[in-house]
């Protein structure tokens, strides 16, 4: 089982596969297509949210997520990571 800071790193790692757990898309799969970046700078001097851009399996339909959701309210079904670390 990751623990919460593995699994913020891996739900916005292109090509993981996740499944939707909190939405009207319950147990859907979702494709995360490229890392986290930053959304504009809020003026009350909070750092800027993280937002993670995937894709829809189902219906090719693409979309933002803020990380925090996307750690939040999905489960990681297929890892990016296909090599085993003790390998090398």
């Amino acid at each position: 089982m990751l623990d919460s800071a593995d699994k913020m790193w891996e739900v916005q790692q292109p090509g993981t596969i996740l499944r939707a757990r909190h939405s009207a898309k319950y147990g859907q799969l979702a494709l995360v297509l490229a890392r986290a970046y930053s959304g504009p700078k809020p003026d009350n001097g909070y750092p800027p949210r993280q937002y993670v851009k995937m894709q829809w399996l189902a219906t090719g339909e693409r979309f933002e997520e803020m990380l925090v959701n996307a750690h939040n309210c999905f489960d990681i079904v297929s890892s990016c990571d296909t090599l085993s670390h003790s390998e090398n």
